[in-house]
């Protein structure tokens, strides 16, 4: 999908605003070349940032809590033309579904290998992880998907694993991921969306990204996953 000028300043603004929903944080983007700051290797995504200057202790952490996720800065971005579409607005039911779904699959993901142990309170975590949805790009209307429209399209996501006690980001994710049913996004009522795998693959991210800035890259490897 292709976008003009204005939409892709929109999107820069969305992602920029969630960001600064996290203390202690500078887009990556704008330090890339901050000798603290490299662009992590060997792993699914191109926009995982590691902390290169991770404080001796945090390499021994383990205790993970998985925060709920910001939805509130949450940007739909229409195709060209179209109008805004107030049914992608999520609502308190399908909020519930949906932070299950990522407290779940990034819970998989960071678990797998016994790599790290998922908490169930900030109080016992040595890292938090913070997750903001930034954007939802559809490639069609509704009414085209009515009308038997494919129904791709993307999720933008902001991920941040920080040190519980001093706030320090150790991990960074900013990512845009395609989907073939970005309408599971707001039709979750069955408890199954399809975003699942769309946020497995972020989960499998972090975990090596987090492995690689505490200096563990070569352990735990990541074994079976569970099936949708």
């Amino acid at each position: 999908m292709t976008m003009k000028p204005s939409m892709a300043i929109l999107v820069t603004l969305a992602i920029l605003a969630g960001c600064a929903e996290f203390d202690a944080w500078v887009d990556a983007r704008s330090r890339a070349g901050d000798p603290a700051l490299q662009e992590s290797v060997n792993t699914s995504t191109n926009k995982l940032y590691l902390n290169t200057e991770t404080s001796a202790g945090a390499r021994d952490f383990r205790n993970v809590y998985i925060a709920p996720a910001n939805l509130a800065n949450m940007q739909v971005i229409q195709p060209e033309g179209a109008y805004t579409d107030a049914e992608w607005w999520v609502t308190d039911a399908e909020d519930s579904i949906l932070q299950n779904a990522v407290v779940a699959q990034l819970s998989i993901a960071l678990s797998a290998g016994s790599a790290f142990n998922i908490v169930a309170s900030r109080n016992q975590a040595q890292i938090v992880v913070n997750t903001a949805v930034i954007a939802i790009h559809p490639n069609e209307t509704r009414s085209t998907i009515a009308a038997g429209g494919k129904s791709g399209g993307a999720i933008t996501v902001s991920i941040a694993l920080v040190d519980a006690a001093s706030g320090s980001v150790l991990v960074r994710l900013v990512d845009t991921t395609s989907s073939d049913d970005i309408w599971a996004f707001n039709q979750v009522e069955a408890g199954d969306p399809a975003i699942n795998l769309v946020f497995s693959a972020w989960g499998k991210s972090i975990r090596s990204g987090l492995l690689q800035a505490q200096g563990r890259s070569s352990e735990a490897p990541f074994g079976p996953t569970a099936s949708r």
